[in-house]
């Protein structure tokens, strides 16, 4: 909840800050590459944010054994022996990693969305012989769009993210091996498991992702156009 809300509003500020600088009044109008631009500082603001709680939710994750703790307990006890390792940057182990793939991840996501939305209403305009403003895609449409931009931006930057959790989560019960850094990871998985286990998981990874994405677009969608936002 709080990562989209933080990424979809400093996308959006993004936008009209770099229209601005364009000298354009509607970020709509906005160059493909400031467009692109926009969309990945939106990624990178919102990951930036909850990292900590991300890295937290992992270690929950990995912590968690038959007969152990759980609930409100867990959490405690997860955070104390993290900050109880290394203090603070225990909390932001991978986050470089997780910056370099999620830029990448949210300018393909939202501009492929952008992009296939705009095709799909001048297309309908044209049918329809009306105003682009009156052939919006509906809400089927708009998931589906979705399901296609996310499905592209976790697949393209997937062998990233897998290396970031492996950071995030090192040490634990369930993966007890330790890293000492981004290219130690790498080597050390490649070498295990193989340029494959760089992919391991994007199959169930994307059935959560897509359906998620879509749900999400159809809200932010619909919630511009009750809002009034451009």
């Amino acid at each position: 909840m709080p990562e989209s809300a933080i990424k979809f509003g400093s996308y959006e500020g993004s936008k009209r800050a770099l229209a601005k600088l364009e000298g354009r009044d509607d970020p709509k109008a906005l160059s493909p590459w400031s467009q692109f631009f926009a969309a990945g500082l939106g990624g990178i603001i919102s990951q930036f944010c909850i990292y900590p709680l991300d890295t937290l939710k992992f270690r929950m994750q990995c912590e968690t054994v038959e007969g152990g703790l759980h609930g409100n307990r867990l959490i405690i006890a997860t955070a104390k022996k993290m900050w109880s390792s290394s203090g603070i940057h225990s909390f932001y182990r991978g986050l470089p990693m997780g910056l370099v793939g999620m830029f990448p991840y949210s300018a393909l996501d939202l501009t492929t969305f952008e992009y296939l939305k705009q095709f799909i209403t001048a297309r309908n305009a044209e049918i329809r012989h009306c105003h682009e403003e009156d052939a919006a895609p509906g809400n089927v449409m708009t998931a589906g769009i979705g399901a296609v931009s996310g499905a592209l931006g976790a697949s393209a930057v997937y062998p990233i993210n897998v290396l970031r959790t492996r950071l995030q989560t090192q040490g634990t019960a369930i993966h007890p091996p330790t890293y000492t850094g981004i290219w130690d990871v790498t080597v050390k998985t490649v070498r295990g498991e193989g340029l494959r286990g760089l992919f391991k998981g994007i199959t169930p990874n994307l059935l959560k992702v897509v359906p998620a994405v879509s749900i999400t677009y159809v809200v932010y969608d619909n919630s511009k156009r009750v809002l009034g936002l451009r």
